[in-house]
């Protein structure tokens, strides 16, 4: 008895998680089939990332809870499917980011959008919000991020990777956590976080503020070195798990959109499979 204690013990602060960003059903369906942890749920990642869809964050929450009912999440899942194996469902959090652009400086009427779909997805029930303001000055945007914050209440809430814009990078970070902030999304303010620089930003953060915020590195995060950030003390980290889909190009050159919507990212089952893996290694 007392044994099985002592290794439930050691799962819980050993264990290390995995957030899977997905922009589609397919995605969401793909990273609960490989063991994703949480799942961020936005629309549009070849844009960074924006506000989803009411119906994709509905669906999502549907199939999910079919996991603690030891149920097939899909009706495309097999009669031995891998979803049946699961002992929880994903924590599913939000992206609340309403246009794209580097800037994240919001209008008025931007932040009164963004706080209407937080009220909107509270009644629907998720776990997380993923939120990031900044002034024109590129210093968090100390008044719209209380207003997102108080809102959100009692939903925690992520800084995304408007942190990496940030002029002073630490005393931001430390700004965050006396806003109330629990979770960081950062690349240590370069673009791909396995940068060398950037894990040394990452392995400060940890450092410095480790014990009051949780610091989660995304872009570009892989089972190559997933794991280089679990050994600098990182307890979650965070990718999309991707593959490119091409999309047909029209004879007509006519474009829908901007000319990188000719693409869209599906997170792959066996990519996140390997990263759970690596990083609990």
């Amino acid at each position: 008895m007392l044994k099985n204690i002592i290794i439930r013990i050691n799962i819980f602060f050993f264990y290390r998680m995995l957030e899977v960003c997905v922009d589609s059903l397919q995605s969401a369906i793909n990273a609960i089939h490989g063991g994703a942890d949480e799942l961020e749920i936005c629309s549009s990642l070849n844009e960074g990332g924006l506000t989803p869809s009411v119906g994709l964050v509905k669906k999502i929450k549907h199939i999910v809870n079919n996991i603690p009912m030891k149920k097939p999440i899909y009706k495309t899942c097999v009669e031995s499917c891998s979803c049946l194996k699961l002992l929880q469902k994903p924590n599913l959090n939000i992206m609340i980011r309403c246009r794209t652009g580097s800037d994240f400086c919001y209008t008025d009427e931007e932040v009164d959008t963004m706080l209407e779909d937080i009220e909107v997805f509270k009644e629907i029930g998720v776990d997380r919000f993923v939120f990031g303001a900044l002034t024109n000055t590129l210093k968090v945007d100390e008044e719209n991020c209380v207003k997102v914050l108080n809102l959100a209440t009692p939903i925690p809430v992520t800084f995304h990777r408007a942190i990496d814009i940030c002029q002073d990078y630490i005393s931001s970070v430390n700004t965050i956590i006396e806003l109330g902030f629990n979770r960081v999304l950062t690349s240590g303010q370069k673009a791909m976080a396995a940068d060398t620089d950037a894990l040394n930003m990452i392995k400060l953060l940890v450092e410095m503020y480790g014990d009051k915020i949780e610091v989660m590195p995304g872009a570009g995060v892989n089972g190559d070195n997933a794991k280089i950030f679990i050994d600098l003390g990182c307890k979650i980290v965070h990718s999309s798990c991707k593959n490119i889909r091409y999309l047909c190009k029209l004879e007509n050159n006519l474009n829908m959109g901007t000319s990188d919507s000719e693409f869209i990212y599906v997170s792959d089952e066996n990519i996140v499979r390997m990263i759970k893996t690596v990083i609990n290694s």
